[in-house]
């Protein structure tokens, strides 16, 4: 698997709060130590949700969205 698109979480700057946690539609990721973590990446979706709700922006997806050209018709 390619990690290379995988949310990256930036551990110390988690606090913690368990919100990416809950809000994870498939529960990719755990709290380890008092730190989130994505426990399963394979599971990972890419919604963005995680990311969007980290009140402390320790969650970042380096992924890029690149649309296609429209064919002329």
């Amino acid at each position: 698997m390619d990690t290379a698109h995988l949310p990256r979480i930036d551990a110390a700057r988690c606090t913690g709060c368990e919100r990416c946690i809950e809000i994870c539609p498939t529960q990719a990721l755990a709290q380890v130590n008092g730190k989130a973590i994505l426990l399963y990446p394979e599971r990972c979706t890419f919604c963005t949700l995680c990311e969007d709700i980290c009140p402390t922006n320790a969650i970042a997806l380096p992924f890029l969205i690149v649309f296609a050209e429209q064919k002329k018709v």
